[in-house]
């Protein structure tokens, strides 16, 4: 198996596909535009086989559920997933689940919570931006630079929550310099995150070396 990024580009609609693909997060609605072999491929909580077809026959590393939530998201991709390997003749259990979640999750201990679900996750995600739209926050940080406290409570249960399932955490940033990203992401490893999104293609390489440091 192909050792898991330590940084995770999401890609906008509007910005080129890497020619190294390892760790791109790529949308579903994207996969018919070049070579996505490697990358990571995010779906929806409602999406369907058709998607999942599509994007393991594309060369779909992984895949990335978005806004996952409970182990019922978690169960219902496991799921599809099988059937889509079966039809398609890929080996069962062969695509590793990243869950990425705005951090408003069952505790790890809860029947609803992540951990057991399936053996395919492969790592737990907080997306503070996904946060933000749900709160529909317009700050994230206090004026010391701290996240405010719905920030700091969905990033520590992120964290707890990939703990209790034996997977790895990611963490997620505000957009900032590149001054304050070295210092922020040694904080982050240090909290005992694996690993985080990167802002930008150019912050792919740091986030590797940061976090593997």
């Amino acid at each position: 198996m192909t050792p898991l990024p330590r940084a995770l580009l999401c890609l906008a609609f509007d910005q080129p596909i890497p020619a190294n693909r390892h760790g791109v997060l790529i949308p579903a609605a994207r996969i018919d535009e070049t070579d996505i072999r490697g990358a990571i491929v995010v779906v929806e909580t409602d999406s369907d086989i058709a998607t999942f077809q599509n994007a393991l026959t594309a060369g779909a590393a992984m895949i990335a559920l978005n806004g996952c939530r409970t182990g019922a998201d978690l169960q219902r991709l496991a799921t599809l997933l099988s059937v889509t390997e079966a039809e398609i003749g890929h080996p069962e259990g062969s695509t590793p689940i990243l869950a990425m979640t705005d951090g408003i999750i069952p505790a790890p201990a809860a029947r609803e919570s992540l951990a057991g679900k399936s053996r395919r996750l492969a790592g737990l995600a907080w997306d503070q931006r996904a946060l933000a739209l749900t709160l529909g926050a317009t700050r994230t940080r206090t004026r010391s630079g701290e996240w405010t406290a719905p920030f700091a409570t969905a990033r520590a249960a992120t964290l707890l929550a990939a703990a209790a399932a034996g997977v790895p955490a990611y963490d997620s940033f505000p957009d900032m310099n590149d001054d304050a990203f070295v210092p922020i992401c040694n904080q982050s490893r240090a909290d005992g995150f694996f690993g985080s999104f990167a802002i930008r293609a150019a912050q792919m390489e740091a986030v590797e070396t940061l976090y593997a440091g």
